[in-house]
């Protein structure tokens, strides 16, 4: 039920500690701000409220009228349920910045550089409402971040983040692998040799593209895609990296 939302807000007051993190970090810019559709605790409260008064006198009605829909009786639990996530998540906001984003709670946030971060993932589940995107982004040292349906336009952050690391990391990749090096995304593999899974190796000539199709990575080959590896694209870090690298490869090697 609770969503979030992104304005682009260059000038935007963001809170002091929060600004003075930015400023020791040299993140730049604010560019603009991803937080939840219901930020206020007192509005969430306010429908909270308003709904279970409205519950309420339609289930006096329904009583008078001789006719009771039990709907009416879980609507309170619902709401409820909904307003407990929604608090919870009230304070959420991702500040972007030119040169990273901080990931924040209330007053109390961690900065990520891009040039920090060494790896992003990025999971997609189908819901009745569509698609839901879920950003998982892990620092040098180890820290995560994770973003998901609880901002709106979630998916354009992550999109952003990706085209980051990606302007990063593909050319340290590609330095990688012209010095004979193995980079690994997971479980999946790329060298001279060609892109291997841990179990099957497909070397460069077999290779015309790589793709994601419904979660799975798919190789190009005869003029046919072709589900190639059983791990899963969720399950790859810095997926835009590893498809841009394979691709350029494969391109080269024609």
């Amino acid at each position: 039920m609770a969503q979030a939302q992104a304005y682009a807000m260059p000038n935007q007051q963001i809170p002091t500690e929060l600004y003075q993190q930015a400023a020791n970090s040299e993140l730049g810019e604010v560019t603009a701000v991803y937080k939840p559709r219901f930020s206020n605790p007192l509005v969430i409260i306010g429908i909270v409220l308003g709904t279970l008064i409205l519950d309420i006198v339609a289930i006096v009605i329904s009583y008078f009228i001789g006719y009771i829909l039990y709907i009416l009786i879980i609507i309170p639990f619902l709401v409820i349920i909904w307003a407990i996530r929604a608090l919870g998540s009230s304070n959420l906001r991702v500040y972007l910045f030119t040169n990273g984003f901080i990931a924040a709670r209330g007053r109390k946030g961690d900065v990520f550089r891009w040039d920090q971060i060494q790896a992003i993932w990025e999971k997609v589940t189908t819901n009745r409402s569509g698609n839901v995107f879920t950003y998982t982004v892990q620092r040098n040292d180890g820290k995560t971040s994770s973003m998901s349906s609880q901002l709106v336009k979630v998916r354009d952050l992550g999109v952003q983040i990706m085209r980051e690391v990606t302007r990063i990391q593909l050319p340290l990749a590609k330095a990688a692998y012209n010095g004979g090096q193995t980079i690994s995304f997971g479980k999946v593999n790329v060298n001279l040799q060609g892109v291997n899974n841990g179990k099957e190796l497909v070397p460069w000539d077999q290779i015309g593209n790589m793709t994601v199709a419904q979660g799975n990575i798919l190789i190009g080959k005869d003029g046919r895609q072709l589900k190639w590896s059983t791990v899963k694209a969720a399950d790859i870090p810095n997926l835009p990296v590893l498809l841009a690298l394979v691709n350029q490869v494969a391109q080269g090697q024609k």
